[in-house]
């Protein structure tokens, strides 16, 4: 498989479109903080449960385009808007992270998170 044919290297280019880092996508849907930087590393692909993941967090993504690389990065219908007033970056990690906040396991595993940096 060529490399630019890796679900990895949409997830890529999709944090990209987020304007969000690696690590803080990474973080998003659920991975440690490293885990798309040591997946690129290694040459290797994203687990399906992350890529299930992606898909549930962020609805405007276009699945088949995830997974098979064919049509637009994002559902037709579902364009993002540039105006930051109406569709900021910022907005959009911090509506993410609230969501899942609200999610008590996520604050499980962000509370053992942040007690391993005590460390």
């Amino acid at each position: 498989m060529d490399k630019k044919d890796k679900i990895l290297d949409r997830v890529i280019l999709f944090a990209a479109h987020l304007g969000v880092s690696l690590r803080s996508f990474s973080l998003s849907i659920g991975a440690s903080a490293g885990y798309l930087h040591r997946l690129q590393s290694a040459d290797s692909n994203i687990g399906g449960d992350f890529i299930e993941k992606i898909i549930q967090l962020y609805t405007e993504i276009n699945p088949v385009w995830l997974i098979t690389g064919e049509g637009d990065m994002l559902k037709e219908g579902q364009m993002m808007q540039e105006s930051a007033a109406l569709y900021g970056k910022s907005d959009l990690f911090k509506q993410v992270l609230l969501q899942y906040l609200d999610d008590k396991d996520i604050r499980e595993k962000l509370a053992e998170i942040t007690n391993n940096f005590d460390r």
